[in-house]
């Protein structure tokens, strides 16, 4: 049994280096059986992907990757798509891709992912709108997973703080609106392994959120080592499998076509 990676940067991502039928290369000796491709479609202004995306050549270069003997599923991953998904449809035919990720980078004029919002700011209530930010992705965007929740934890590490709190005891009512919304709208929950290699050592979503999830009936879970260049290449997903499946979960899946299909975790 081999793992699934649903969430894989090539060089079509301006903060990626890996062409797609390198990444194949390597996910044949990793045991990466299936690779979830996506790339970067940001519009907020001031990220440093803005305006990076054309899908001609992320196309062709998926294209390339099809005879690699991995199996290449065509994704994006959509910066604030509750804001700019209507622009971003702009610039890709939906038909061409299995699936669609939803990311959430900025709150206004903060990048979650560094330390200046949490230098400056009341770091619970920045917390708290990336989770009233969050609902609103899953209520109003056209999405089938939605990416690392929890990713602010990166940013408050840069700036010194502890992350070892549980936002599901901070705001309960406002998560388990996000996983109802999630659940009855059949978007699927990505348990992203970036942040083991990073210094929090965390998964996003952690543990206990990730654990509520499955007591509110969650099902759908994608497991993405958000790989951007060689060094981190399909890290932490033995990791991840663990956790999903140490959450109660046997199961996880992938989008084809925009349909979800389960797979059996490994160990099960």
């Amino acid at each position: 049994m081999k793992f699934n990676d649903m969430h894989v940067h090539t060089s079509s991502s301006p903060d990626a280096d890996l062409p797609a039928v390198e990444l194949c290369g390597m996910a044949l000796e990793a045991g990466v059986e299936t690779i979830g491709f996506v790339a970067h479609v940001d519009l907020h202004p001031s990220d440093y992907c803005y305006n990076g995306f054309s899908e001609s050549d992320y196309l062709e270069e998926l294209d390339l990757a099809e005879s690699s003997g991995v199996r290449v599923l065509r994704g994006l991953e959509v910066g604030e798509p509750h804001i700019f998904m209507d622009k971003a449809e702009s610039l890709f035919t939906e038909s061409r891709y299995d699936f669609i990720t939803g990311a959430l980078h900025w709150i206004e004029d903060g990048l979650i992912l560094d330390e200046a919002p949490f230098l400056h700011g009341d770091h619970r209530e920045i917390v708290e709108k990336y989770y009233r930010e969050t609902l609103k992705i899953v209520q109003y965007s056209s999405i089938n997973i939605l990416a690392h929740m929890g990713i602010f934890r990166r940013g408050m590490t840069r700036a010194g703080l502890a992350v070892d709190f549980d936002e599901t005891i901070l705001f309960p009512s406002l998560i388990r609106e996000i996983f109802a919304t999630m659940i009855h709208r059949g978007i699927a929950l990505e348990v992203n392994t970036s942040g083991l290699r990073r210094p929090e050592k965390t998964t996003y979503p952690t543990a206990g959120v990730l654990r509520l999830y499955a007591e509110l009936g969650g099902r759908r879970i994608t497991l993405g080592s958000d790989t951007h260049k060689q060094e981190n290449a399909f890290f932490g997903l033995s990791s991840g499998n663990s956790l999903i499946r140490s959450c109660g979960f046997t199961d996880y899946g992938i989008f084809v076509r925009s349909e979800y299909a389960s797979c059996p975790l490994l160990g099960n």
